[in-house]
């Protein structure tokens, strides 16, 4: 069960420091720590022993993360892409190709995988590097990017477009215009 809400732009040393505050609630037997623990630890350990690895698994699952792991990419990965860092972005999905499918923010929600989530905040470098790469999120990226008003993150540039019934829309023989 997730009891805590992922945010949309996810800061790392906040999370580390609030893994190492859960740990020395662990240790102090704090009820609502001990609780969190059980819920979403799958071994039971003495609160004495719990190691910083072990509240580290928790605060990841409390989010509705698989694992520490997944939070900690779910962070570069989203950081990466406010900053408008293509080649950070480009070495991760390299590194690990399923990141062009899940959710940027590792948990379901409507800001969607990385292309989408880039569209979201109107990015188009790495929208485009994402493409180049096989991302085929169009629909999705192509709805965030109208939602949030970056229109020039949806619009046909002459080359693709995020709009995945543009080909009557967007073009004609003579004339370019924009599917939006």
């Amino acid at each position: 069960m997730v009891n805590r809400h992922f945010p949309v732009r996810p800061d790392l040393d906040q999370l580390r420091h609030q893994a190492k505050d859960l740990l020395h609630a662990i240790r102090r037997s704090d009820p609502d720590a001990i609780v969190d623990f059980r819920e979403h630890h799958p071994k039971s350990i003495d609160p004495a022993t719990v190691r910083l690895a072990d509240a580290q698994f928790v605060l990841a699952r409390s989010y509705g993360l698989p694992n520490w792991t997944r939070l900690v990419t779910a962070c570069r990965m989203t950081d990466a892409i406010w900053r408008g860092d293509v080649e950070t972005v480009r070495a991760m999905v390299l590194r690990d190709p399923h990141l062009l499918d899940e959710d940027a923010r590792g948990v379901k929600g409507n800001w969607g995988p990385p292309m989408s989530y880039a569209a979201n905040l109107g990015n188009d470098a790495i929208v485009e590097m994402l493409r180049s790469l096989g991302a085929s999120d169009m629909q999705h990226a192509f709805g965030r990017a109208c939602l949030q008003g970056q229109i020039e993150a949806a619009r046909h540039d002459g080359r693709s477009c995020l709009h995945t019934q543009c080909c009557g829309l967007c073009t004609s023989a003579r004339t370019r215009r924009t599917c939006v």
